[in-house]
């Protein structure tokens, strides 16, 4: 269930939130916590009755792996190690088989038959977390109630694509007086966020990716985009994985607030990084957390000198990039933001401390913006071949414009028809791409994310633009509902998946 569908805002949504608070009102915070649990098992079901299944199992089987470990205390790491390799090889199974036979096929040629294995919805965040929490039970003690457990790993503003929860970080809450109480100013808050990031990515996400997505599969069946066609989709899927993965965020912490539960922030303006090492303290913070504490420092971290430091950075990236997606292109993307960081340390090691000055920040700022655009073509791309042809086009080898330029919001122009307005067929084609890249840049460069924008945080306290929960804001955030909505139903006429959704 999609967080921008009509069934979850309208249905979904609703009924979840009034029967909760409903029944911590009348009947207590237990039985509210019941009743959100059977909702986001709902939520997940919705996707697929086998999907769900194995959801189910691997909750139970987690569950019981965390019981023996803080039971069976002379045994425990290796209830520990039987637990996390069943979670391995059950992302292992459904993720990486048709990566791993298809590899064997091309170096020894080989013809083994590929089966087409549906990979599960989460699997990939619920797999982590479930890992997180059999690791946290051996220093501390098992969560004794199933119901809770089920809802930590199930609950569904996290459940599809993240944050990655850590137990100590969600359970309390779950055990709090303050549960299931309402509350206006989490609500207030909830919603904000919530409308937020749906329009981050109707509006402009879906809009980046109708131009990145074209170009992208034409590289992939042997197109040659020139310079601009190249650089075109390159930065429009750089904007678009921003704000498609910033608006999720956004929705995330919102739905969670809305039930007055609060989430870790996973987001924190990654475009503005000064440094690689800055990008990957801000983009995807809960995984980048997560790959820190137990895949880097289990390797070593920095503890054996600066060579050892170095490959267990670059083991860890390539970690996260395979993490991404069966394709050894984000495994290159993953090596190629390892390599970055070596270079990164190894500068700073180098230089040491300097005086950042504007200049130096911007000239920072730029530079690492520039390298993680091109890192995107591979973690974007299909296939090497589909990536090298971009590259190409993006050093001008298949000349200045080959293929059209294509309006980069279809249905746009649509939507103002709708409402009585009209324009011209290349109001948004054309030269105008290069507008929406300058207002894109704009937003991530020169603006406060949602977090700053809502909750204050580096905002001087009497700043005009700041949100209150006022009846003006209100109506300024129903007017962005409005828009869109109606841009992703009436003029897209679809309701597009969140990219971390296939992860």
């Amino acid at each position: 269930m999609l967080f921008n569908s009509p069934i979850f805002l309208f249905i979904f949504l609703p009924i979840t939130l009034g029967g909760f608070y409903l029944l911590g009102w009348w009947r207590g915070r237990n039985a509210a916590l019941l009743f959100l649990l059977a909702a986001c098992l709902v939520f997940y079901a919705y996707s697929s009755l086998f999907n769900f299944s194995l959801f189910l199992v691997s909750v139970v089987v987690n569950f019981l792996f965390g019981y023996a470990i803080a039971h069976f205390r002379p045994n425990s790491r290796a209830w520990l190690i039987g637990g996390i390799a069943l979670n391995l090889a059950l992302i292992g199974y459904f993720k990486y088989t048709g990566l791993i036979i298809s590899s064997i096929n091309q170096l020894f040629s080989a013809s083994f038959i590929i089966p087409i294995i549906a990979l599960p919805v989460g699997i990939s965040f619920y797999t982590f977390e479930q890992i997180s929490y059999l690791i946290e039970t051996r220093q501390q003690k098992a969560e004794p109630s199933l119901a809770r457990y089920s809802l930590f790993v199930s609950f569904f503003p996290h459940l599809i694509a993240g944050p990655i929860i850590r137990p100590h970080q969600l359970l309390p809450q779950f055990s709090a007086p303050t549960f299931a109480h309402f509350s206006w100013q989490n609500f207030a808050l909830g919603i904000s966020f919530l409308l937020f990031g749906l329009f981050k990515k109707t509006i402009i996400a879906d809009s980046m990716a109708a131009y990145a997505s074209p170009v992208f599969a034409s590289a992939a069946s042997g197109g040659t985009p020139g310079f601009v066609n190249a650089w075109g989709a390159a930065l429009a899927y750089t904007f678009q994985i921003y704000f498609d993965f910033s608006g999720y965020s956004d929705m995330a912490i919102g739905l969670g607030l809305m039930f007055g539960v609060v989430l870790p922030f996973n987001f924190n303006s990654p475009y503005k990084a000064t440094s690689i090492i800055d990008f990957w303290r801000r983009w995807h913070i809960t995984l980048s957390m997560f790959l820190r504490d137990y895949v880097y420092i289990p390797l070593g971290g920095n503890r054996s000198g600066p060579a050892r430091r170095y490959i267990n950075v670059m083991l860890t990236m390539l970690i996260g990039g395979l993490w991404h997606g069966a394709n050894w292109t984000f495994v290159a993307w993953g090596g190629l933001h390892g390599l970055f960081l070596l270079v990164n340390h190894a500068w700073r090691a180098l230089r040491g401390e300097r005086e950042v000055t504007v200049v130096r920040q911007w000239i920072a700022q730029i530079g690492t913006f520039f390298l993680v655009v091109l890192a995107w073509v591979f973690f974007r791309a299909e296939s090497f071949d589909a990536a090298q042809r971009i590259l190409d086009g993006m050093r001008g080898l298949h000349g200045w414009l080959h293929g059209p330029l294509l309006d980069p919001a279809p249905g746009f122009s649509e939507m103002l028809k709708v409402i009585g307005l009209t324009v011209g067929d290349d109001w948004l084609a054309g030269g105008s791409l290069l507008s929406w890249f300058v207002a894109a840049l704009a937003i991530v460069w020169g603006l406060p994310n949602t977090q700053q924008f809502l909750l204050g945080e580096g905002r001087p306290k009497n700043a005009r633009l700041a949100w209150r929960p006022t009846l003006g804001w209100a109506a300024t955030l129903g007017l962005l509902f409005g828009v869109a909505f109606t841009y992703n139903l009436v003029a897209a006429n679809r309701v597009s998946e969140f990219i971390y959704f296939t992860f």
